[in-house]
This record gives C-alpha cells, sequence and structure tokens, in this order.
C-alpha cells in the first residue's frame, strides 16, 4: 500500500481548497485560461505556507480521517470569514491588484453587498482609471453600479471592454452628485444599480445623461432589459434631453407607433400592458384600440383573459363582465367570463339601443 506522508497530504489539501474557492470566483468573474493558471501558482503557494505554519490543525475525525482546519477554528461564522477572505485574495491576484483589496478592506467596502460576492470591484482595468481615494468612495456610495457594469461587459473583447470602460468612467464621474441626491432623497441603496450597464449605454448617448434629473436616472435604470428599435431610441433619447419624461411603459416600440410625445406622458402603464399583449395582428390591435376608446381603466383587468377569448367576445360584452368582476371583486378568468358574457347578453344590447358605449378621442 502507497505510503502518504505529511507532504502529500498538504498537496492534496491545497488543490482541494484551491478549487473550492476557484469555483465561487468563478460564480462571478469568467477567468481567462492563461491568467487563471499564473493565479493558481500564487495561490497555491500561499495556501501551502499557511497549511505548513499551521499543520498542528491536523488531526483525526471519529472515523479515523485525516482532517485540517486552516485556523482552529470551531465558530462557523469565523470560519466563513477566513474562506471568504481566501476568495477575494485569489480574485486580487487575478487581477493582480492586491494593493486595492488591501486599501478596501481598510476602508470598510462592503464585498458581499445585496447577497452577491463582489469580486469585480478589483477589476484593475477599471480601478486603474480612477483615483484610489475617489475610487474607494465611489465603490462605497455606487457598489452595486460597478458590479453590474463589470457583469455586463463580460465576453467582450479587450477593445470592446475598453470603450465602455471609457464611457462608463466618463459618465459617473459627471453624474456623481446627482446620482447621490436622489438615492440620499429615496433612501434606497442600489436603486440605481444598472443605470451604466451596457444595455442603457448601447441605447441613450452621453448627451442624454448629461440632461437627466434625478427621477429619469431612475427611469434608465428601470429600463434597462428593454429593447429599443433604432427609430424609438432616438426619440426617446430626444424625449429625455428636452422634457422631464419619465413614464416606464410596455414595448416602446409599439406605443411611439401610436402616440404622440404628449400622450405618452400620460399614458398609463396599464394601458401598455394591454397594447402589449393584444397586439398580435393589427386586427386584435384595432380592438384592442376601440376598447381602450370605451373603458381604459378596464384594461388591466382584460390583460388576464386570453387573447383567443379577447377576440371572440366583442367589446361591449367585454366590459360589462369585466366591469362586474371589478366591483364584486371576482377572480378575472375564463370561467367567470364565460358566466358572465352569457347573462350580460340583453343588459349590453339595451345600452347600446341608448347610447352608453361612448368613445373618447
Amino acid at each position: 500500500m502507497e505510503n502518504i506522508d505529511k507532504s502529500d497530504f498538504i498537496d492534496v489539501y491545497v488543490f482541494k481548497t484551491l478549487n473550492e474557492i476557484k469555483n465561487v470566483v468563478r460564480r462571478e468573474i469568467v477567468l481567462e485560461k492563461t491568467r487563471e493558471e499564473e493565479t493558481d501558482k500564487k495561490m497555491f503557494l500561499v495556501l501551502k505556507d499557511l497549511i505548513n505554519a499551521n499543520f498542528k490543525n491536523l488531526q483525526r475525525d471519529p472515523e479515523g480521517n485525516l482532517i485540517y482546519t486552516l485556523l482552529p477554528i470551531v465558530d462557523e461564522r469565523e470560519n466563513e470569514k477566513v474562506r471568504f477572505s481566501l476568495e477575494l485574495y485569489y480574485a486580487a491576484l487575478y487581477f493582480d491588484n492586491v494593493s486595492l483589496l488591501q486599501d478596501c478592506l481598510k476602508e470598510d467596502v462592503d464585498f458581499r453587498k445585496n447577497y452577491y460576492k463582489n469580486f469585480q470591484y478589483l477589476d484593475k482595468s477599471v480601478s486603474s482609471k480612477f483615483e484610489r481615494e475617489d475610487y474607494i468612495r465611489k465603490l462605497k456610495d455606487f457598489g452595486p453600479t460597478f458590479y453590474r457594469f463589470n457583469k455586463s461587459i463580460e465576453g467582450l473583447s479587450d477593445e470592446e471592454r475598453e470603450i465602455y470602460i471609457t464611457r462608463f468612467v466618463s459618465l459617473i464621474n459627471s453624474k456623481n452628485e446627482d446620482m447621490l441626491n436622489y438615492i440620499r432623497s429615496k433612501r434606497c441603496d442600489g436603486n440605481l444599480s444598472t443605470l451604466f450597464n451596457k444595455g442603457n449605454l448601447d441605447k441613450f448617448d452621453d448627451e442624454t445623461y448629461s440632461c437627466l434629473n434625478g427621477e429619469q436616472l431612475y427611469f434608465v435604470d428601470r429600463i434597462f432589459n428593454t429593447s429599443l428599435g433604432e427609430e424609438a431610441r432616438v426619440r426617446l433619447n430626444n424625449l429625455l434631453q428636452t422634457t422631464d419624461y419619465c413614464k416606464i411603459l410596455r414595448n416602446f416600440d409599439l406605443m411611439m407607433k401610436l402616440y404622440s410625445d404628449d400622450e405618452l406622458s400620460t399614458l398609463d402603464y396599464d394601458v401598455s400592458l394591454f397594447l402589449d399583449k393584444f397586439s398580435k395582428s393589427d386586427e386584435m390591435l384595432k380592438k384592442a384600440l376601440d376598447f381602450i376608446s370605451l373603458r381604459s381603466d378596464l384594461c388591466l383587468n382584460c390583460s388576464f383573459i386570453s387573447e383567443n377569448r379577447f377576440m371572440e367576445i366583442n367589446n361591449c360584452l367585454l366590459i360589462e363582465a369585466l366591469d362586474h368582476m371589478h366591483k364584486h371583486y371576482l377572480v378575472v378568468n375564463n370561467h367567470n367570463l364565460d358566466i358572465l358574457t352569457k347573462t350580460m347578453v340583453p343588459k349590453t344590447g339595451i345600452k347600446k339601443l341608448l347610447g352608453f358605449y361612448k368613445r373618447n378621442s
């Protein structure tokens, strides 16, 4: 049987620990192979030195297996702190930014904000664009914004990353005070986390960002996942530059085809949600617009029914059924809709004759 001495066991333990650390770091950072291999070699030596210095912690568990704890710790919370420190150190080695990690920890920068492990803070391609004190101050103020930006440019080439990083640095410097004022006024940390992610930087021009007030900053942050065609993108940029527009809507491409700038400013989100659902064909969209002209206040209720049922039932009958469900706190579903539309045919016919259904412009 092969004899395993102390040195062999240490190597096995180091490799296992190193892989566990990397698995955690990989969840947040896409590791480039060459840099990863270089970092592994450095971290291997670090772990081995730590273990050799504390080898007295090697012991046997009740089953007789060799076990090792890096430090003589029985408290799980303290043990987790040690493991997270090793993960941070691996990330710092990978980004060649150990001194930044030390300075951040001195200033109590939170690397675990909002349930994420923010190893991206140590990315030298971003941090090197700021003065050290300014960078740390911004991490403390806008940590989630840095995190989300860095995540959004993963996978880009070095040249593309540099273009986005340059814009990000310029914009976060220019909007620093506006962002702070908005976050402090709302007392909500991280509300502007996606303000400068790649999706928004692709949608909005620098001139647009320069014009944004607090509520508009929040608007841009909220629509980071919204896709825009070029025509809608240009028009939305112009709206933000020339007005106080900050209405969050569904399907901006469609809304901008249907409504003027003034109408968009007063358009209800529920109406845009309704139109987004019932616009699969020209016929369906025409019926949806007619419904809005009759009872726009019932758009949200109507959004819960299927597209097929919407097309099968005439708008006046739909309105009577939905209005009844709303007034009597009934769940809007196909079952209740079927029952009510059958019983309300006479009532709808009479109201039509008497001109109750009037369309708004």
